[in-house]
């Protein structure tokens, strides 16, 4: 059995929050499913599932929590996780991506959908989208181009040279330590241990010093370099994740 309770209650709070902050954007002359793959990106840099019910759809979703087991069996409290729905609209003049977003609560087998209506939230997820619009549109030379042959041997130089510098200093940091790390070059940590942190932490900065031609970039020298961009251009990544922040 499906519970929607959102359009008969909370709809027209829902809809009037949304008109009010002009939720989506035009496409104008971007590829949906480059938009598509961008989003998708967004999604797994918040800790959030993506999927495509169809080719004009995609979802990112919290992942479903455990439920709590009591003496063997499953206890049948409510299970709580937020959606976020991007959904892609042809139009003659051109097409649109379209955003909602809402709280699913299942208990006992019954599903209540809530409209989300936090400003501040929904600010988020329309300022997630402009950005990647604007990213294509902008965009340029790959950051690869000239020094590697493609992107992912790129991404794996990158990746195999933050595994060697964490196996080196693993043992100075903690999972505090590289948390902070990653907030301060405006990254969301997405794991909670330290060996984790330490290889996306590393894997960003090498990614981003060898396609300048730097061997061993440091986290000083990033944050110097993204502190001398315009506050739009600077990384903020897992803003879709309902507690997400970040300094810009």
């Amino acid at each position: 059995m499906r519970v929607a309770i959102a359009a008969v209650i909370f709809g027209a709070t829902a809809a009037a929050a949304q008109a009010q902050l002009t939720l989506g954007a035009a496409l104008d002359g971007v590829d949906g499913a480059a938009v598509f793959n961008a989003l998708a990106q967004e999604c797994y840099e918040a800790g959030m599932w993506s999927e495509m019910p169809s080719d004009s759809i995609m979802d990112c979703a919290d992942p479903i929590a455990d439920r709590a087991v009591e003496e063997g069996e499953a206890n049948p409290a409510a299970v709580i996780r937020r959606k976020v729905r991007f959904t892609l609209i042809e139009r003659a003049g051109g097409g649109r991506i379209g955003i909602e977003a809402w709280t699913e609560t299942e208990e006992l087998g019954t599903v209540i959908e809530e409209p989300i209506t936090s400003e501040q939230y929904l600010q988020r997820v329309q300022g997630v989208l402009t950005n990647v619009l604007a990213r294509l549109r902008a965009r340029g030379p790959a950051p690869w181009a000239g020094r590697f042959a493609s992107e992912q041997e790129w991404h794996l130089a990158a990746h195999l040279r933050a595994v060697s510098r964490c196996d080196a200093n693993l043992a100075s940091m903690t999972a505090a330590s590289v948390g902070a790390e990653l907030e301060s070059i405006g990254l969301r940590a997405q794991d909670d241990d330290a060996r984790d942190r330490c290889e996306q932490l590393y894997t960003h900065l090498y990614e981003w010093g060898l396609a300048r031609g730097e061997e061993e970039p440091t986290v000083q020298a990033y944050v110097r370099y993204r502190a001398a961009l315009p506050p739009e251009q600077r990384t903020c990544s897992g803003q879709l994740a309902w507690d997400a922040t970040c300094r810009r």
